[in-house]
């Protein structure tokens, strides 16, 4: 009876301290899945808005140097405003760069015309060339090319396009925006260094591994080489690693399963997969009129795996001690079963209960921790947001601002935290606000605020922009929270 309670004990440690990684991981992961859509529907209204510019149209029907010049140039503004936007191109019907603006090292260049490069063979250029005029194409995020080389260091990309017209209807080719996705990569890395132990890889959805540092770092493993890892056949020459051949299983249940996890010889996967036209169904939902039906929508089936992996080592860690605890687990529990007469007699049983009332507050300290540790990204994740976003809680206070919903109502850091939100309305709207918010509140649900009415939000110094607002509601610790996405129409194009 005392080893099968022992390896109960063990065994049920084991599996809480498994599944406590788990969701560690999967909530590290499910943070990066909102930023993507997020950006993308950004650049997408961008494109529709540039491909029916009258400087746009200008340069298609006359591509003489003068119209090219104002063309580019109004490239060159969109690329400052928006500093993901590695390119910016007009690819003529032949597959011809025409106009193209580049971002190197954090500079704009215009692209000098022995520099525009025959971009037909690109499989981007042929499957968006033959959509209708404000139709969208999103290709597969993959590593950019420039003279039919992969650019080194290697630069993953997202591509988004759309099929252009002069006024006479014909074909002149389509308006392309890259977008750099190095974020991600940022991303990954940032969770690594927060968490020592977990390492994190982007794997695209034809299986390439995408970040090769994290690869190096698994080759580097002995214990992944002895155990027939990803390690030993490592080509560092190589811009992109076949992930799906040196992981099938874990890659096979990848590609079946949106969301899990897998104990493998090298340690312990969890992954998610991040898919920017599945989260633009759901922004579309709150911004409908920004987007075309998506049947209308033409993209490249683009996915992408985002996995965590907990080398070996954690693991055995982990049983060792679950091994060590399982012991002391028996040797307890023979003592207790010896000596409990004396422990009742000699009032040990009640400091015993004030020791378990004490470790229990202990773990109780240690998950509002990790809680804390979760909120504190969360609210990294909010500040690195290009849209405006604020946090209200269920009073109308303002929780959290992150800085593009400062800068946008010319606010300074901090300035709008604890203010109540009322206050950003004109003043003729701020006590009918008040009833309509603690009624939406009744009852939250993600949808637009305002629904057929423009709105404006007042700025610090009194003007007022025009915006669009949309809200989320959610749970922090049981208080309703709703989360206000706000955009700025002053600068839409078009």
């Amino acid at each position: 009876l005392v080893l099968v309670i022992g390896f109960s004990l063990a065994s049920a440690r084991m599996d809480a301290r498994i599944n406590e990684m788990l969701e560690h991981d999967g909530t590290q992961l499910h943070l990066v899945s909102g930023f993507l859509g997020t950006e993308v529907l950004e650049a997408l209204k961008h494109l529709r808005s540039l491909s029916t510019e009258a400087i746009t149209l200008a340069a298609l029907d006359s591509p003489e140097p003068a119209q090219l010049r104002l063309l580019e140039f109004s490239f060159l503004t969109l690329a400052q405003r928006n500093p993901l936007y590695q390119q910016v191109r007009w690819i003529d019907e032949t597959g011809k760069e025409r106009a193209r603006i580049t971002r190197d090292k954090g500079e704009l260049h215009v692209g000098a015309q022995e520099d525009l490069q025959d971009k037909s063979d690109r499989y981007y250029f042929s499957d968006s060339n033959v959509l209708l005029p404000g139709e969208l194409f999103i290709s597969r995020l993959d590593l950019n090319e420039e003279h039919g080389q992969i650019e080194m260091p290697p630069r993953p990309v997202l591509r988004i396009a759309t099929p252009v017209a002069g006024s006479d209807r014909k074909r002149r080719g389509i308006i392309a925006i890259n977008i750099d996705m190095k974020y991600l990569f940022d991303f990954a890395r940032n969770m690594e260094q927060a968490d020592a132990v977990a390492e994190y890889l982007l794997v695209n959805q034809e299986g390439v591994l995408l970040n090769e540092d994290f690869l190096k770092v698994l080759a580097e493993d002995e214990n992944a080489q002895d155990a027939g890892g990803i390690g030993p056949v490592i080509d560092e020459e190589a811009p992109g690693v076949d992930f799906a051949a040196l992981q099938p299983e874990l890659w096979e249940k990848a590609l079946a399963e949106d969301t899990g996890s897998l104990e493998a010889a090298d340690g312990l996967w969890t992954w998610r997969k991040l898919s920017p036209v599945d989260t633009l169904k759901q922004l579309t939902r709150v911004f409908p009129e920004h987007l075309v039906a998506f049947d209308q929508m033409i993209h490249d089936n683009f996915s992408l795996t985002l996995l965590a992996h907990r080398p070996v080592g954690t693991m055995e860690d982990v049983r060792s001690e679950n091994r060590l605890l399982m012991s002391l687990g028996i040797i307890f529990t023979l003592s207790v079963y010896g000596l409990t007469l004396f422990f009742y007699l000699s009032g040990t049983a009640r400091a015993r209960r004030l020791e378990q009332d004490a470790a229990s507050a202990k773990e109780r300290a240690s998950d509002m921790a990790r809680m804390k540790e979760l909120e504190e990204r969360f609210h990294r994740l909010v500040e690195a947001s290009t849209i405006g976003q604020l946090v209200v809680d269920s009073d109308g206070r303002i929780v959290i601002s992150n800085h593009a919903a400062e800068k946008m109502l010319g606010y300074q850091k901090w300035e709008l935290q604890g203010a109540s939100v009322d206050a950003l309305l004109p003043e003729s709207l701020r006590e009918k606000h008040v009833g309509l918010r603690e009624g939406y509140m009744q009852a939250p649900e993600a949808r637009r605020m305002g629904e057929g009415r423009n709105l404006s939000a007042v700025r610090k110094d009194g003007t007022m922009v025009p915006v669009e607002v949309g809200l989320s509601p959610y749970s922090d610790e049981g208080q309703p929270m709703v989360l206000a996405n706000i955009i700025d129409l002053s600068h839409r194009k078009g």
